[in-house]
């Protein structure tokens, strides 16, 4: 009886340390999120990226801040004094940059292969989408808040010379600088989307580009209700989002979000159904 009980909870407590063994080795997200950050900063083309970008928005916006110290910058015609603004002005350029980062993060793996890999250690293939969003996503404000701090700050002892500065607690001010760091990695999100569509890094970029510059170019130019709707392109909303200083007929900063979130989460569906119905 002695011999059976032993044998029985051996057995048992062996069962019981197979069993967590199967559990410390489950693909859960936070794994999967923690592969992705490992594959990024291991690639030394995107921390120079990252730090060059920083570098870029803390240049051209004290640059700007420059230009414009003492008088207005011209804005459709009108005149609109945003030293809050005008340090930020950075960010339309990290737009771009971001969005291709995020499209190489996963399209490089399919030019080289590594997708065939990084698809059988996670079978479910829909968390390795959602763990290079969450990575790009962080990574992209972490640099964007830091360099636009810095810039504003220095724009502003510039503009403590001349013109009119701003400060943080300003009305609207800290959250155009949020707002900012906000634009640029929503970009950095949709990049990771438009490379799950494309899979190939050129059509992934040059469609991201398209969307970003030419499409606001051509509906403008088109006028009607074209010109409406390219208030709903994400160029658009970004730019209502960073203003501090708006004309009556701008859309709001809040409406300006929910159309980039809206952009990302039609990208992010797409990427998830090519992700799961298409071969690697």
């Amino acid at each position: 009886m002695s011999t059976t009980t032993t044998t029985t909870r051996s057995g048992s407590l062996a069962g019981s340390s197979a069993a967590d063994d199967v559990s410390a080795h489950d693909v859960t997200l936070p794994r999967v999120i923690r592969s992705e950050w490992i594959k990024l900063r291991s690639i030394r083309s995107t921390i120079v990226t990252l730090g060059l970008t920083a570098a870029a928005v803390i240049a051209f916006g004290v640059l700007v801040s420059m230009l414009s110290n003492g008088s207005p910058i011209a804005a459709d015609g009108e005149g609109i004094y945003d030293p809050a603004g005008n340090s930020l002005f950075g960010a339309i350029l990290a737009q771009v940059v971001l969005g291709a980062v995020g499209a190489l993060v996963i399209t490089s793996e399919y030019s080289t292969g590594l997708i065939r890999t990084t698809l059988t250690a996670v079978p479910r293939r829909l968390p390795v989408l959602w763990a290079k969003m969450i990575v790009v996503a962080a990574a992209s404000f972490a640099t964007m808040v830091t360099s636009l701090l810095v810039a504003f700050f220095v724009g502003q002892a510039v503009y403590s010379g001349g013109g009119p500065s701003a400060s943080l607690s300003d009305p609207g001010v800290l959250r155009a600088v949020l707002a900012a760091a906000l634009f640029p990695t929503t970009i950095a999100v949709m990049g990771v989307g438009f490379g799950a569509l494309m899979r190939h890094t050129a059509a992934a970029i040059g469609i991201l580009v398209a969307v970003l510059f030419v499409m606001p170019t051509l509906f403008d130019t088109l006028g009607g209700v074209w010109d409406d709707a390219s208030k709903y392109l994400p160029s658009e909303a970004g730019q209502a989002m960073i203003t501090v200083v708006k004309d009556s007929g701008d859309m709001s900063p809040a409406t300006g979000l929910l159309v980039l979130l809206g952009w990302i989460g039609t990208l992010l569906a797409a990427g998830m159904i090519a992700l799961k119905r298409r071969d690697a």
